[in-house]
């Protein structure tokens, strides 16, 4: 989902060097380098795609995270494989995408082998935009699935007709691979929008679409600052009058992380967040019949001319254009520049972007 609004403040910066700045400020966190640099290329490219609430808006979050100890920024876990074709990944309190790419690595021979396989994975920190993970799944040639719930006390969303959050955003992602083209990705939340999209909506000053918020009152609103009040506001269920669908789907995220990591909803035996990443080994000439499926839905006359029909993933892939600045709004960017300063790091250009 892309994000939407503007806000005076925002800046620009190279990809290479915001690479090279963020990496410095969670290297001097703590942060392994390698590990550092995984965390960037993932929270630049989700920028770089228009996800900007998965983006590099996170940086001082971790390091946050990192000094309060929710983060571990020096675990290197294991996978463990407890069946033929099931593996389970402790994931120590490291970085998010450092052990989901460390997930993806050791799946992906397992569904080879097997024809299908599954890894659950506990203790991660904030996992990013959890398309990359059946993404990567699918550059190797696999299917892949992620499912991933929030981290503890992260309840934000109702239950259809609730008052309160109870849930997390817990979003499912999808990839497959197809010939000549890049994979097709879905991700999307199982709430009206994740959290981070309604904190990108909430720095740029913008109102939330309506249905997606209410207040501590249970009162529709479109103001988002009501999520981060005292009492808290909840996002609504995906799917509006409808929501009873979203709920269902977010409880079987539930079930496929929480419960299949021996963790309970409530926060009382958690310590980060759950992801369960699947992969499916398809058949010989599977990448052919994608090609086709994406050629016959792309066919389909646009309904408004100046928008052609989609796949999952298409707009995400326009939007990540070569050579385009890193967009940071302005909190993230007075954060960093402030943690910057608090470490005697440079700082790299900008460019105001408005």
């Amino acid at each position: 989902m892309a994000d939407s609004g503007a806000t005076a403040g925002a800046v620009g910066v190279a990809a290479p060097d915001m690479l090279k700045f963020g990496s410095a400020l969670l290297e001097h966190g703590g942060a392994l380098p390698e590990h550092a640099r995984i965390v960037m290329d993932h929270l630049i490219t989700s920028s770089a795609m228009g996800l900007h609430s998965h983006g590099v808006m996170r940086v001082p979050q971790y390091l946050a995270e990192m000094r309060s100890g929710i983060i571990n920024p020096g675990a290197r876990p294991k996978a463990i494989q407890t069946a033929p074709a099931r593996l389970h990944m402790d994931g120590e309190r490291g970085f998010g995408q450092v052990v989901g790419m460390l997930m993806v690595e050791a799946l992906a021979p397992a569904a080879r082998s097997t024809g299908m396989a599954m890894i659950n994975g506990r203790h991660l920190g904030h996992t990013g935009r959890i398309g990359a993970y059946p993404e990567a799944l699918a550059e190797a040639g696999l299917i892949g699935i992620a499912v991933c719930n929030g981290s503890p006390s992260g309840h934000w969303v109702a239950p259809f007709g609730g008052g309160d959050g109870r849930i997390s955003t817990n979003p499912i992602a999808t990839g497959w691979p197809v010939s000549g083209a890049p994979p097709v990705v879905a991700d999307f939340s199982t709430a009206a929008a994740p959290e981070g999209v309604i904190r990108v909506m909430r720095d740029r000053k913008a109102e939330a679409p309506a249905g997606y918020l209410r207040d501590a009152e249970g009162k529709p609103t479109r103001d988002p600052n009501v999520l981060y009040a005292v009492p808290k506001g909840a996002i609504q269920p995906f799917g509006g009058d409808l929501g009873y669908r979203g709920t269902a789907l977010a409880l079987l995220v539930e079930v496929l992380t929480t419960m299949l990591n021996a963790d309970r909803v409530d926060d009382a035996s958690r310590k980060g967040t759950d992801m369960t990443l699947i992969a499916i080994q398809p058949q010989s000439g599977f990448g052919d019949l994608a090609r086709g499926l994406s050629d016959h839905v792309r066919a389909s006359p646009p309904l408004d001319k100046s928008r052609p029909v989609m796949m999952p993933g298409d707009r995400e892939h326009a939007a990540n254009v070569p050579g385009a600045p890193i967009r940071v709004d302005a909190p993230a960017w007075t954060a960093m520049t402030k943690a910057a300063q608090e470490a005697k790091l440079p700082t790299p250009a900008t460019t105001n972007i408005g």
